[in-house]
């Protein structure tokens, strides 16, 4: 079971202005209505004695919005200790493509929560071998705790080593993603995952693995959340463009 720890008071506005001063994204959700966007924290303002911080929004929001009397807002994101963290607070004012956000009183910090996830780079793969047989699995979402991706090919040989061969670890997992200009590509080595899951998707008809990272040096761990959140920022960037 999940541990839960509430933050609360000083420690409340603490987190907020950690979060605004790395660029730290979160995912905002209208909790009654069909809205959901990674956004950045723009400002942090006091005003009559209370504080606030301000988030800009698009025109899509602004529709997504129309016809809603209860305007309350759901914010998740990843914290650099590999922790999720999640709040809830209403909306004070909208006005000039900003949005006017109460700090809440309370932020939920789960400890054993399932890891964040994010949809993976293209080209991003993840290497592995059962005996003398080697997979490659084209990521679709990864997260700091493991991946989620479909096998390039199968054949019935690969599919039975899978089958009945699946040990309880995979040693020395080659995490292989694309650089910023899609040209060359980096590797991480995961020194041991496990094989949480495997199925034949419905709608493809090709088989999915999730794997879960079950043990990764700290160097490999460092150089992965730096990744992780380079993706995250990529995503906001790409999201920008499209809403300009």
């Amino acid at each position: 079971m999940a541990k839960i720890e509430k933050i609360q008071g000083a420690g409340v506005l603490k987190l907020i202005k950690e979060i605004k001063n790395n660029g730290m994204p979160l995912k905002m959700q209208v909790i009654k209505g069909d809205y959901e966007r990674f956004i950045l924290i723009a400002e942090i303002r006091k005003w009559m004695k209370a504080h606030y911080f301000i988030v800009k929004y698009s025109e899509d929001f602004r529709i997504a919005i129309d016809e809603l009397d209860d305007l309350r807002m759901r914010f998740e994101f990843a914290g650099k200790d590999d922790v999720n963290y999640a709040f809830e607070t209403g909306s004070e004012q909208i006005s000039r493509n900003t949005i006017w956000l109460r700090l809440p009183e309370t932020v939920y910090r789960y400890q054993r929560r399932e890891h964040f996830r994010l949809e993976a780079p293209r080209g991003t793969r993840l290497n592995f071998k059962i005996n003398d047989t080697y997979f490659n699995l084209l990521v679709i979402n990864i997260s700091l705790g493991g991946t989620l991706g479909v096998l390039v090919s199968l054949t019935r040989e690969m599919e039975l080593v899978l089958q009945k061969e699946t040990p309880n670890m995979l040693e020395s997992v080659e995490l292989i993603f694309p650089d910023n200009n899609n040209d060359e590509y980096s590797k991480l080595t995961i020194k041991q995952c496990k094989i949480k899951r495997q199925q034949i998707n419905p709608q493809t008809q090709r088989r999915e693995c999730a794997i879960e990272f079950a043990e990764i040096a700290e160097d490999q761990q460092e150089q992965l959340k730096t990744l992780f959140y380079q993706w995250q920022r990529a995503y906001l960037k790409r999201r920008k463009r499209f809403m300009a």
